[in-house]
């Protein structure tokens, strides 16, 4: 079911009507009932995984919360094994095959196989064995309700495509929620969320994926000019259409007086590529940190090991994103950019260059950390790794090629421009919180969008980029 859905809107209004009209237990009943249509409504058999990795998990919590218990190791084991089991049959199985295939031939005639993914499984794998990992390492306590832990694990709004929730943050989210009163002020806020979400995604990120699909289908039939554009429309679609899925979630959430973490914080506006990925995706990044990079040894051993530990992190990273060498050098891509980073960063002579270079020293930091990303989108969107060469080529070429822009590309590259300018400014004058503190703005800017999102969005557009993963 998508976001941008009468269905979705119908099963959130029927929602709200159901769990203020109830409390406690209803309450529960309402939300269990509200994400199985939710998530049924692609595969009503998929629902058994979430159920499988919802029971093993809640079951393994209660064995490690025994103090007498020995070998704890081992209930942690089954938990990681069952869980990293579905993911991987249903999202690595195929690309396995299909690799040791391309290496040895077709060893059993007929093997290759084709698996359906289920929507989100990246997701709730991740959050699920993140509450029992927690709960071996002492961090929280286990929960002995299976419908409250069923709730967290399988809460619809952030259950295909996240913010990864921690269980110290929403089980007790969802506790309170059950006894809360009718707050005006938790839909308002919501609903402004989830208008400014439909806004991104069907008014800028639909419309961009119309510049970029064309040319992503066949790079070499477009010149340097029309992939240096297609390539900067994915950077913002993806970031729009992303952006505007966590907006929406934590905006559905907030409906029942559940507060989502932030899992984007403008991210393009950066100047170097570890705040970049303290700014996108952050939830799934502070996942990776907390359950892969610290486990590994993180920072604590020497510079070599350090960097190998964030690059094995990274390369991990990109696998979770995709079954496809694309994500997994995608992933690489960024661990060698982390690692020059940090290598750059650690010298002293660079401090003393970037204070002497002051402002200028800051705006070229963003302009090559920014592009750098936008080269990276390349190996993420592109179908086949010789396509990525031929767009970097021809982008490289494009300046070069002693041609212009069309008038169309570049009032396209200008609204690029603006949009990262207008951010900008949006941030250094915390336009959102005071517009939000206004309510005659409010109302102006939260309804120009709803018209614009009505008029001017995109009629039968992509699925949010992140469902497929």
């Amino acid at each position: 079911m998508q976001f941008d859905s009468l269905d979705y809107l119908l099963l959130l209004l029927a929602t709200l009507v159901g769990f203020y009209g109830l409390r406690g237990r209803g309450r529960l009943a309402v939300l269990i009932i509200a994400s199985a249509v939710f998530y049924g409504a692609w595969s009503i058999e998929f629902l058994g995984l979430i159920a499988i990795s919802a029971a093993v998990d809640f079951s393994c919590g209660l064995l490690l919360a025994s103090p007498a218990r020995k070998r704890r190791w081992l209930i942690l084991l089954a938990s990681v094994v069952t869980n990293l089991g579905i993911l991987g049959y249903f999202k690595y199985a195929g690309f396995f095959v299909a690799n040791v295939q391309a290496v040895f031939g077709d060893v059993v005639p007929g093997s290759v196989i084709e698996i359906v993914l289920p929507p989100g499984i990246s997701f709730y794998t991740f959050q699920t064995m993140s509450y029992t990992i927690d709960v071996y390492r002492g961090h929280i306590r286990p929960t002995r309700s299976l419908s409250r832990f069923f709730v967290y694990v399988s809460f619809f709004p952030q259950l295909v495509a996240g913010p990864i929730e921690r269980a110290s943050r929403l089980l007790p989210q969802i506790e309170q929620a059950l006894h809360l009163r009718f707050s005006a002020a938790n839909v308002l806020v919501g609903t402004r969320m989830i208008v400014w979400g439909m806004f991104k995604k069907v008014v800028i990120a639909d419309h961009c994926a119309r510049l970029v699909e064309g040319v992503y289908a066949d790079p070499s039939g477009y010149d340097g000019w029309a992939a240096l554009v297609a390539t900067y429309a994915f950077t913002l679609q993806i970031y729009c259409d992303f952006s505007a899925y966590s907006e929406i979630a934590r905006g559905s959430a907030r409906l029942v007086g559940i507060e989502l973490m932030r899992n984007f914080d403008q991210p393009y506006l950066v100047t170097n590529m570890r705040n970049f990925w303290r700014h996108w995706h952050i939830s799934l990044s502070e996942w990776f940190r907390d359950y892969v990079f610290v486990p590994l040894g993180g920072s604590r051993g020497s510079r070599g090991r350090t960097l190998a530990n964030l690059t094995a992190t990274m390369f991990l990273s990109g696998l979770w994103h995709g079954a496809a060498w694309n994500f997994v050098l995608w992933g690489l891509f960024h661990g060698v950019l982390l690692l020059l980073h940090a290598l750059w960063s650690a010298r002293a002579s660079t401090r003393t260059l970037m204070t002497r270079l002051g402002g200028l020293g800051t705006a070229f930091s963003w302009w090559l950390t920014f592009h750098l990303v936008v080269v990276g989108w390349v190996l993420f969107r592109v179908d086949h790794l010789s396509d990525a060469v031929t767009v970097v080529g021809s982008m490289v070429m494009a300046p070069l090629s002693g041609t212009l822009p069309s008038g169309g590309q570049a009032l396209f590259l200008a609204a690029v421009a603006g949009f990262l300018v207008v951010s900008a400014m949006a941030r250094r004058g915390r336009w959102r919180q005071r517009i939000d503190a206004s309510p005659a703005a409010a109302v102006f800017l939260y309804g120009t969008a709803l018209v614009a999102t009505l008029v001017l969005g995109a009629k039968d557009g992509p699925q949010f980029i992140y469902f497929q993963f």
